[in-house]
């Protein structure tokens, strides 16, 4: 029996309807698995599946779900229906993920901005999240994972990275935060947005968020004044700009340290290594190489 089995099971315990869903497996989750279930051939319910170490990347469990619980009574994400261990089950949205490659309008980006803001406005946890720290707890776990000599010496290059960091605290107060509003954490058409997957959910700093947009959104300089004008930021924008351009750095440090992590909790998940590496040889993905496409030192 599979693990969608045994899970589908617990929850018809609860639900007994749920034994008339169809489950099919969506290609959204790299971290997860996500499945939707359909009844009548209509797509009903999404159910994830948590398929990755908490205590190592740094997830709280129960802080997230008490923020899913919130930000759905908010209307800023779908409603939870039901949860049980790594289980989630939320109300499926017609909205689709945004892609990769997205090129926003700057009609998207002040919606986006207005949603954010509303999210930062969610009750606080007991849960802080500072990025510095987390990409720390990264790097530590991966130089004790590994004692392949390639693989040590990626371990070094992101250290080197880390030190290179002035993350500068914007100043304004700690917010509840998402952490990692990439494109595929939003969910969107004309009519609606909706924010999902909040893992990484923590009491920070706001730019940070705005900086995970800035840099997973291929924002350019112009649509990043219009993001920031929408968001109403109290901060010179000079001073903004400088704040969102170190967070950006950070983000992007952050991605590479939790892709080489997750390749080394699980060997056998080569996909991982090889988008690190590809994030970075990248120069649009990886901030810290040269014009020259070599890797500052």
């Amino acid at each position: 029996m599979s693990k969608l089995s045994d899970f589908l099971m617990e929850i018809s315990v609860h639900f007994p309807e749920i034994d008339a869903y169809q489950a099919s497996a969506l290609e959204e989750g790299f971290t997860n698995q996500v499945f939707l279930l359909s009844q009548n051939g209509l797509p009903a319910l999404i159910l994830r599946l948590a398929d990755i170490n908490e205590e190592a990347f740094y997830i709280n469990r129960q802080a997230e779900l008490k923020v899913m619980s919130e930000a759905a009574s908010f209307g800023l994400s779908p409603e939870l229906i039901w949860q049980s261990g790594p289980v989630v089950v939320t109300r499926f949205v017609p909205q689709a993920s945004l892609d990769w490659q997205v090129n926003h309008v700057d009609q998207d980006i002040e919606r986006i901005a207005k949603q954010l803001k509303q999210a930062h406005q969610l009750s606080l946890i007991q849960h802080e999240y500072r990025v510095e720290q987390v990409i720390a707890l990264y790097i530590t776990r991966i130089k004790a994972l590994t004692q392949d000599p390639l693989l040590q010496a990626e371990s070094e290059y992101l250290y080197l990275l880390l030190n290179q960091l002035d993350i500068q605290p914007s100043g304004l107060p700690a917010v509840l935060c998402h952490n990692d509003l990439n494109p595929k954490n939003v969910l969107m058409d004309e009519q609606r947005i909706w924010l999902i997957d909040w893992e990484y959910t923590g009491v920070g700093d706001p730019l940070f968020d705005l900086a995970v947009v800035v840099k997973s959104h291929n924002l350019t300089r112009r649509q990043t004044l219009v993001l920031l004008d929408a968001y109403q930021l109290t901060l010179p924008q000079q001073q903004a700009l400088d704040c969102l351009d170190n967070y950006c750095r950070a983000y992007a440090l952050r991605e590479m340290a939790w892709l080489l992590l997750k390749y080394l909790l699980n060997p056998t998940d080569t996909l991982s290594l090889d988008y690190y590496f590809e994030f970075k040889g990248t120069p649009s993905l990886n901030p810290f190489m040269t014009p020259t496409n070599g890797v500052q030192k």
